[in-house]
């Protein structure tokens, strides 16, 4: 009797067995879980980059421009902080035609006049707090200024949504949806006041990492700011009047790059970044004005819609 018993025992641990095999279930496991088991806090996580670039020329061409640019980041279990900065400045020597006034038609002599052709900077800090290894919510502020594009300062704040998209060995894909706070004030022009303008905006972003090598890595990504506020303040750049409408200072930003390791902690980068202002702010009055103080009633003109930056750096990593 008890041989008959113990047989089907083990049959229906079997049957159990069987069916428990033809039904898996997948659980994944929290960052929390984790720390519980191992009772050791979560590792932290440092990272340091600097670069920099620089080129003079003189002779016939006289010009002096330099770069640099540091970023620095912490994360500890599910907070990060990051922070960066960069610094543009340059200075071209141009040839000017100087006329006889008895002879307005005939140059009687050239001069040189140092005038600057990049001056800005800017400083970021962002957080970011993960939710779970895919979601998180982020909070950021900056401060810049960029006086050859007309603005003398420009700066404030983001908070929205980040989401990791996909992720494998070689690809990271990321797209975040959020608000964004702009102040900007202009560089003043003589005869007219610019008063500063204040900006609510939607903002949406994606990028894309790709590992092509263990040494070579790619990256893209575009970012967008659609104005949802009416800009009393801002002078229209096709009226030249004041007043923009909501939806109407679309702001868009795309960068490429590529960075591959020399050595250990030197690396090479390149990077192309296209700006897009649909209304920029209003120009200053040029270096080269010939004697003018001041725009004519009724003419102001305006920066270019479109900027972009081409970079070639050295680049060096401390942590």
């Amino acid at each position: 009797m008890k041989r008959p018993l113990l047989i089907l025992l083990v049959l229906a641990a079997s049957g159990t067995a069987a069916r428990a095999q033809s039904n898996p279930t997948f659980t994944f496991a929290k960052p929390e879980d984790a720390k519980v088991e191992s009772h050791q806090p979560p590792p932290v996580e440092w990272k340091a980059q600097v670069k920099g670039g620089f080129m003079m020329t003189s002779g016939n061409s006289q010009t002096t421009n330099g770069t640099v640019a540091a970023v620095a980041s912490r994360k500890e279990g599910n907070n990060k902080l990051a922070l960066e900065g960069g610094a543009a400045y340059g200075r071209s020597s141009v040839v000017q035609a100087n006329v006889d006034p008895a002879m307005p038609t005939e140059i009687s002599s050239i001069s040189r006049t140092e005038i600057q052709t990049t001056n800005n900077w800017i400083v970021k800090g962002r957080y970011d707090r993960f939710f779970t290894t895919n979601n998180s919510g982020y909070a950021s502020g900056q401060a810049a200024a960029d006086k050859i594009a007309g603005k003398s300062f420009f700066g404030g704040g983001q908070i929205g949504y980040s989401r990791q998209v996909y992720k494998s060995p070689l690809h990271t894909a990321v797209a975040e949806i959020g608000y964004d706070f702009s102040y900007e004030r202009y560089v003043q022009t003589p005869g007219k006041t610019l008063d500063p303008v204040a900006i609510h905006s939607a903002r949406l972003f994606a990028g894309e990492t790709l590992k092509l090598t263990p040494q070579t890595g790619l990256n893209a990504s575009v970012e967008a700011f659609l104005n949802l506020n009416r800009e009393g303040k801002a002078v229209n750049v096709s009226s030249g009047a004041p007043g923009v409408d909501a939806f109407h200072d679309t702001r868009l930003v795309g960068k490429l790059g590529a960075t591959t390791t020399l050595f250990k902690k030197l690396s090479i980068g390149f990077g192309f970044t296209v700006r897009y202002d649909q209304n920029p702010a209003p120009l200053p009055i040029p270096a080269l004005a010939n004697g003018a103080t001041m725009y004519a009633m009724g003419f102001q003109p305006f920066a270019e819609k479109v900027d972009t930056l081409t970079e070639l750096n050295l680049i060096y990593t401390f942590l």
